[in-house]
């Protein structure tokens, strides 16, 4: 029986490293989408408990406005699965969640 060659040894170990790496990309994405889930649900709440009184906070509703305007703009093709969308969802998250913080 021939010995396998170096080439092959490596071929196979980088295989095995390759495809672990796979493994772990899924479990970081799944993570990091279940995360940015989570924060937008706690936005959700965050605006359906904001009371409107018998004087409306004019700047909560400006910052509502604003949000409202920030999501309408936001551009990202789902389908795609694009890091950029990735980062520009993120960034928008923590755009609203900043604002939301100081309710």
């Amino acid at each position: 029986m021939k010995k396998p060659s170096k080439f092959e040894r490596t071929q196979e170990e980088l295989t095995k490293s390759l495809h672990a790496l796979r493994v772990v990309a899924k479990e970081i994405g799944q993570n990091y989408i279940a995360g940015l889930q989570a924060e937008v649900a706690r936005l959700e709440t965050a605006v359906r408990q904001a009371k409107e009184d018998d004087m409306p906070d004019r700047k909560q509703l400006q910052q509502m406005t604003s949000m409202l305007r920030w999501l309408n703009d936001l551009d990202v093709k789902p389908q795609k699965g694009r890091r950029r969308d990735v980062k520009l969802l993120d960034k928008l998250i923590v755009k609203l969640s900043k604002v939301v913080e100081n309710w």
